[in-house]
This record gives C-alpha cells, sequence and structure tokens, in this order.
C-alpha cells in the first residue's frame, strides 16, 4: 500500500467529536468535489471506508432524509461506485437550508484566528481524503490536490497562504491543482490532519535523507579538495621535473633546491602539509613556487 493510502487510512479512523469539526471536513470533501449543486448534494466513492465516513459523518450532524446506493460496475465486477445524495423538498426545505448554512460558513475560515484551527484541519483533511495524493518521501516531496472546483481551490490556495506555506497552483486535464513541495510545509499538514503515525515515518525518511545528502556533501567536499591537492602537486612536480631535465636542480638556489626535493620526495602532500613539515609558512612555500614556475616558463619559451 503507497503511502498515501496509509495515510487516508489512518484519517479514516480518527473520530471527529465536535459538529463544527465535521461539517469543516464535510466542507472539505463535497466542496472540493463540486458535489454541491443548485438541486441537492450528489457525491460517489469507490472506496467503501470513505463512502462510510461521509454517511455518518451527515448523520451525526443533520436529521435530512440521505440516500446512499451502490452501482456494480458492469466492465468490472467486484469494482463498485458509493453515491451520497441529499436532495431538498418542500417537507425539509429549512432544515435543508441551515444545513448548507452550516457547512458553507466554513469558507470563513481563517489561519489568523487561532480559534478556527480545528476547523482548517478538518476542510484540509476532507479536501485531502477526497482528491490528495502525497508522494511517498523517499521519492520526493509531494503533496497535491486535484479539485473540481475552482472556486474552493482559491479557497484552499488562500488558506494555505494564511498560513505561510510555499503553495502553487495549476490545471491540467479540467483539474485545478493545488500543490505543496516543501517538507516542512508538507510535514506540517500532516500533523495538522491528525495523521500522527505518518507524521512520523514522514519525519523519519527526511531526517534519514538530510543525513545521507550532509554525508555526500562532505565527501564531495574531500574528494574536491583532494583533487585539487593532486592537482596542484602534479603542476609541481612537471615544474621541477622538467627543469631538472634541461638545466639540473644544482643550479636552482639552495632554497629552491629543498623545496623541489622536498616536493619530489612528498608528492601526496598538500600545499600546507608540505610547509609544515619545512617548518615554513603556507605563503613562503607558495612564493617558492612562484619562483620555480617563472624558471619552468623561461625554459619552456628558451
Amino acid at each position: 500500500m503507497s503511502y498515501s493510502a496509509n495515510l487516508k487510512r489512518e484519517i479514516l479512523g480518527l473520530e471527529n467529536e465536535k459538529n463544527e469539526v465535521v461539517f469543516a471536513e464535510l466542507f472539505g470533501i463535497l466542496a472540493s468535489k463540486n458535489a454541491i449543486l443548485e438541486n441537492g448534494l450528489f457525491f460517489s466513492t469507490e472506496n467503501v471506508s470513505f463512502a462510510k465516513r461521509v454517511y455518518s459523518n451527515l448523520r451525526k450532524v443533520t436529521n435530512l432524509d440521505i440516500q446512499l446506493k451502490y452501482i456494480i460496475s458492469k466492465r468490472q465486477l467486484f469494482s463498485k461506485t458509493y453515491r451520497i445524495i441529499l436532495i431538498p423538498t418542500k417537507q425539509n426545505e429549512k432544515e435543508y437550508k441551515s444545513f448548507f448554512e452550516k457547512l458553507f460558513s466554513c469558507k470563513n475560515c481563517s489561519a489568523k484566528n487561532v480559534e478556527d484551527e480545528e476547523k482548517i484541519a478538518g476542510v484540509i483533511r476532507g479536501a485531502f481524503l477526497s482528491c490528495g495524493y502525497i508522494k511517498a518521501p523517499e521519492k520526493s516531496y509531494a503533496l497535491d490536490f486535484f479539485l473540481d472546483s475552482e472556486d474552493f481551490s482559491n479557497f484552499l490556495f488562500n488558506l494555505f497562504s494564511e498560513m505561510g506555506k510555499k503553495i502553487s497552483k495549476t490545471e491540467k486535464k479540467k483539474k485545478k491543482i493545488v500543490y505543496l513541495r516543501n517538507s516542512e510545509d508538507i510535514l506540517d499538514i500532516i500533523f495538522l490532519i491528525g495523521a500522527v503515525n505518518s507524521f512520523f515515518a514522514f519525519e523519519e525518511v527526511t531526517i534519514n535523507k538530510e543525513i545521507r545528502n550532509k554525508i555526500n556533501r562532505n565527501m564531495n567536499w574531500e574528494i574536491a579538495n583532494e583533487t585539487k591537492k593532486i592537482s596542484a602537486s602534479e603542476k609541481q612536480i612537471k615544474m621541477i621535473k622538467y627543469i631538472d631535465e634541461k638545466i639540473g636542480l644544482a643550479e636552482l638556489s639552495n632554497v629552491l633546491q629543498e623545496t623541489a626535493k622536498a616536493r619530489l620526495e612528498n608528492e601526496e602532500l598538500s600545499l600546507q602539509e608540505l610547509a609544515d613539515l619545512m617548518n615554513i609558512s603556507k605563503s613562503g612555500i607558495k612564493n617558492r613556487f612562484r619562483r620555480i614556475e617563472t624558471m619552468y616558463k623561461d625554459l619552456l619559451n628558451y
């Protein structure tokens, strides 16, 4: 089972104790799917656990007549689509209106209001259950909401922006997509909607990835330094051998002879290590090699 499916399964096991949070979750579920129309509420899903949650949540907050149906696919005999329908009538008109007023009051939630935190969590939880997808953190950091409603996509985008998240949106195949790509933001959302086990699983992966990345960076830095050291040493040895071949090292001053011999005998040492061995400063040994390089270039041009 995918990380996203496990996260949804964990959420489906949570209980909403407050009616206002139930309304918030229902709003996230129904509005994201554009399931609320002028002539009623029409919601469908192939996930039986999700269908049960939506149906039971509706039962908690309204006495309206809720229809629950299922359709068996003709192509796939074991595939069922569960439909939840709520239609207004003359008899229930007043209660129906009251129900939807409470449902849409969730649009007034603001991240600036601390008291709205539970309702905001409910809205996001509902939207994720309905049309959310999160990649396994081992692959990449990605949380996407594939929305049918442009109005709700704007609402969700603004809500995440208010929360200070690095949020983006786009459109693809008639779906409005609101998405996050920052690991810390995704972790915050997972924790907010109550998926604690999934939160710790995600966090463990991010920590391990950061450790591996740090180790790799350090290794790359060490390799780069070692390569640089070897490259400089090879260049110096090449110049020394050329001078020795053309005129002999005996033609060098005593200090340059000493430096040349020290380099030939300690090819693996860095410039600083060679300076320490000869008990001189790094700038001092650099100056000596500049003089050797000048002689080398003069011989090349001779």
